[in-house]
């Protein structure tokens, strides 16, 4: 196969990933939002949706790391770079956390705030401080209680090869709660299919578990440097990833055309 045919295959691929996700989404948003489902079994149909549009993509979802143990409260953060990286985390993350979260503007998806609510997974209000204020009082409640919550580090998906600055709201929960931080790193998901394209190349994404980072000691105004640290945590566990995938791509004897 040439160059110019095998960029074809990825877009076709790509095209025909997209089309069947996003044509399929407002019929699984309406079976959870008005289905018998309890919060385990909307996840599950959320990730049977997200599963195919992985497996349509080529893309093979890998778990490695540290899992979570114990029955504390935890914030598990992380970083995306692609919407593939979305459906990896869509795909797998459920049976390691309580609730999610997500830019409430996935609630203009048809039934798509119902659907949260039978998923446990937050919408949090863009440009409404007071309402963002109101939802991470909520949050840092349950999880002191011992609820595992996830919440995405940059605040969005960062569109690049690598990880994006941090917002302060991971960071102000787990110190607001006094609970460590489990920061877990997405790698694969751009190179599989960047952020705005439909080349869709089939390879692995890669969901990292690392060590929880505690915020002991910490205040409120520590927030920013914490999330630095964080997001330091993920950008050199994201680097020796892709220094790894660059070494296997070497080692892999080229086919020929």
């Amino acid at each position: 196969m040439t160059g110019i045919e095998h960029q074809k295959g990825s877009i076709v691929r790509g095209g025909i990933a997209s089309a069947v996700f996003l044509l399929g989404l407002p019929i699984v948003s309406a079976r959870v939002a008005f289905g018998r489902m309890d919060r385990d079994a909307a996840c599950a149909a959320i990730a049977a949706h997200f599963g195919r549009f992985l497996k349509l993509c080529g893309a093979e979802v890998v778990v490695e790391g540290d899992l979570p143990q114990g029955n504390g409260g935890y914030v598990l953060c992380y970083n995306e770079s692609s919407f593939v990286d979305v459906a990896a985390f869509c795909d797998v993350m459920w049976p390691h956390i309580d609730r999610a979260a997500a830019a409430d503007l996935y609630a203009y998806i048809p039934f798509g705030r119902r659907m949260a609510r039978k998923a446990a997974i937050e919408m949090v209000p863009r440009g409404n401080r007071a309402g963002t204020e109101r939802l991470l009082a909520e949050v840092v409640a349950r999880v002191r209680a011992g609820e595992r919550q996830a919440w995405g580090g940059e605040g969005r998906i960062a569109g690049i090869d690598g990880v994006g600055r941090f917002k302060v709201g991971a960071s102000l929960l787990a110190i607001r709660a006094q609970v460590p931080v489990i920061p877990v790193t997405f790698y694969g998901g751009h190179q599989i299919m960047p952020l705005g394209s439909l080349r869709a190349r089939a390879g692995q994404v890669r969901v990292h578990f690392g060590a929880p980072i505690a915020p002991e000691g910490l205040t409120e105004e520590d927030a920013r440097a914490f999330a630095d640290r964080l997001q330091a945590a993920i950008a050199a566990r994201y680097a020796e990833m892709k220094a790894s995938a660059a070494v296997v791509a070497v080692d892999v004897p080229a086919v020929p055309a």
